[in-house]
């Protein structure tokens, strides 16, 4: 699988059910992938086939986006989706061509 090299970082509220909801998002990208790296905490790069509003639309399914955060960049690219709960809007700032999925 060569595909485009896309970036992930996210923040999963911390409840009941983080560990779950995490594991989700890593099967998600494990689903996308053949080639991933994930030793940071909250950082994903990996290669897929996939566009980008599909990977975001998976990412969305795999975790709880009324409290759970992710940002999706392309290493290619100017594109960025940014999926979930996020109150501060600067980020459309530093990233104007960031889309809300």
């Amino acid at each position: 699988m060569a595909g485009n090299t896309y970036w992930l970082t996210f923040r999963i509220h911390d409840d009941a059910t983080y560990e779950h909801r995490r594991d989700k998002l890593y099967e998600a990208i494990d689903n996308l992938s053949s080639k991933w790296w994930l030793e940071p905490t909250s950082f994903i790069a990996f290669s897929s086939e996939q566009s980008a509003d599909t990977i975001a639309a998976r990412i969305k399914a795999s975790f709880n986006p009324a409290t759970d955060m992710a940002l999706l960049g392309m290493t290619e690219y100017k594109t960025a989706r940014l999926i979930g709960k996020s109150d501060d809007q600067d980020v459309y700032k530093l990233i104007p061509f960031l889309k809300k999925v």
